[in-house]
């Protein structure tokens, strides 16, 4: 993988939003990536931690229903995961909240990625942070246990536009590609495995635009209705 990491790195990819879990692992695994699993919440990604102890990296969303990706990073760096306290740990998120920025920071986070982000922009900072010549200083279990994180993690969120509290629900239902008729609209934008945007919220498709989609591999987008019972 770009950036001194080998196809044995195994990461974590932490998502409520299955469609994102699915474009970040495509990312990764054309970097060289072998080994990737999913967890769609911070429960999920507890257990997949507890079940492969020797997980890499943890690539996680901030804002999910149970908890955040910086909750889950705190827990980390304070050694209350089954993971080592400095395992690799980026948060990704569409928040672009500065406060937030300087809680993953204090937290050492390995980065702090805004979403959509594409293949270019992820192997850069892998390569940024997985350098031998990158320093990278993790601070004992005993500092990180002494922050209030959670007191940090509430003045942040109160500042920031993107929390769920502000903004409207974030979780829209993936169809797969078979069952959508002509005539469906796009709840939210279809992002390629590359981080771009194939096609914009609202788009209506017709049966020449799913045809297309079926031919480049989509297998599900975030549709409105009509969805019928499928087709061929």
């Amino acid at each position: 993988m770009t950036g001194g990491a080998t196809p044995s790195f195994r990461i974590l990819v932490v998502d409520d939003e299955q469609f994102s879990c699915k474009v970040i692992a495509k990312l990764f695994e054309s970097l060289g990536a072998l080994h990737v699993v999913f967890a769609g919440s911070g429960a999920e990604a507890r257990a997949a931690m507890q079940a492969d102890p020797a997980l890499s990296l943890v690539i996680s969303d901030h804002y999910m229903p149970d908890e955040t990706g910086i909750k889950l990073l705190g827990d980390l760096r304070q050694g209350r995961l089954p993971l080592p306290h400095d395992t690799y740990f980026i948060v990704a998120t569409v928040s672009t909240s500065f406060a937030l920025t300087a809680v993953a920071l204090a937290l050492d986070a390995d980065s702090f990625m805004s979403k959509p982000f594409g293949k270019e922009k992820l192997a850069t900072r892998l390569f940024h942070f997985l350098s031998p010549d990158s320093p990278r200083v993790i601070k004992p279990v005993e500092y990180y246990a002494a922050l209030d994180i959670a007191g940090m993690l509430a003045a942040a969120e109160g500042m920031d536009p993107a929390a769920p509290s502000r903004a409207a629900p974030r979780l829209i239902p993936m169809t797969p590609i078979r069952r959508v008729r002509p005539g469906t609209k796009l709840a939210a934008d279809l992002i390629a495995a590359d981080g771009n945007t194939l096609l914009q919220a609202g788009t209506q498709l017709t049966r020449h635009l799913i045809e297309r989609l079926e031919e480049i591999g989509v297998e599900e987008v975030p549709a409105e209705v009509p969805v019928g019972p499928g087709r061929g």
